[in-house]
């Protein structure tokens, strides 16, 4: 068996068929599709069990609600190929992504392959937006060159755990944080991104995003704080595994933290976020401690005005200062 491709389901039932046909689609064949049902009650967990009986590559688990990471990590548990992937529920896939993949793991036996993705932002049943994220580069690259390829793309590199395909024996050694209900994907994929010494990078856009406005990324995270505190300090340790001299840490650094205190103010916007207009002062101190946001203007200017007028707030009253 060379892929384990795992998706974890819960109340997916208006998209995952796409999804499911997408991967039994593909061209690439020797994989196990593992389908973890995380306690869904829509029909998600009945589609799981009519492929399963239809196509004997799918594994399906079926578990009480428990979170994606949960998910995710009771898929891990029980794959067999000598690769994972990850598909998430409402997303899909070209017919030849995983062959991409899966020729360049195979020619050039790195640890990792990290690719592209198209996303696409939904509004009801209305794409609004289109845009693909691609590597800036393609090809091998090692420890030293990753460290060049992150101080030069002011991006870096992504933190989902769909825009890889890790060596399982890589992979093997970390798993999801079930305490993180946010960020999640990010911690894990620091962790393994520090665990191996080769990487591909390919310019395939085959994985297709769909962020859906009204979707849990678009909904007030009131653990967001703490779960950015655990991912940089992940972040960091990559960093120091890449050897990053200290002052180009602190550039990487500052970018990540005035992102995630970004992310944050737009959180606290969200027509969602129910806190005063006091609690979400409160919260922002906090932050600009945590992230050390004072110390990181030098490497990264910009200022809390700034950044609420960038976010837009649909509550103007609520602005803070």
């Amino acid at each position: 068996m060379k892929l384990s491709i795992i998706v974890p389901v819960y109340q997916a039932g208006k998209y995952l068929e796409k999804c499911i046909k997408s991967i039994l689609d593909q061209t690439f064949t020797d994989f196990e599709l593992i389908l973890v049902d995380d306690g869904s009650n829509d029909g998600s967990e009945k589609i799981c069990d009519d492929y399963a009986k239809k196509d004997a590559r799918i594994k399906v688990i079926h578990q009480k609600n428990q979170g994606v990471s949960s998910a995710r990590n009771a898929g891990m548990n029980c794959a067999e190929g000598d690769y994972i992937a990850f598909v998430d529920a409402d997303d899909w896939i070209e017919t030849d992504m995983f062959e991409q993949c899966m020729d360049a793991m195979e020619q050039h036996k790195v640890d990792i392959i990290y690719h592209g993705m198209t996303k696409g932002i939904w509004k009801a049943d209305k794409k609004v937006s289109l845009q693909k994220n691609i590597p800036a580069v393609e090809g091998v690259l090692s420890k030293s060159k990753l460290r060049k390829y992150m101080l030069k793309q002011k991006e870096g590199v992504a933190v989902n755990c769909f825009s890889y395909l890790f060596s399982r024996k890589i992979a093997d050694a970390v798993r999801f944080d079930i305490t993180m209900p946010y960020s999640e994907d990010n911690m894990f994929v620091m962790q393994v991104l520090t665990n191996a010494k080769s990487y591909y990078f390919l310019q395939n856009c085959g994985y297709h995003y769909d962020a859906r406005i009204g979707s849990a990324a678009y909904r007030w995270q009131p653990a967001m704080l703490e779960c950015y505190q655990k991912t940089l300090k992940a972040t960091r340790n990559f960093l120091q595994s890449l050897s990053f001299s200290e002052q180009e840490e602190q550039q990487v650094m500052a970018m990540r933290s005035v992102d995630g205190y970004a992310s944050l103010i737009y959180n606290l916007c969200l027509p969602t976020c129910t806190l005063s207009l006091r609690e979400k002062n409160k919260i922002l101190k906090r932050a600009r401690k945590a992230f050390n946001i004072d110390y990181y203007k030098k490497f990264y200017h910009m200022d809390q005005k700034n950044m609420f007028e960038k976010t837009k707030p649909a509550n103007k009253k609520s602005r803070l200062n």
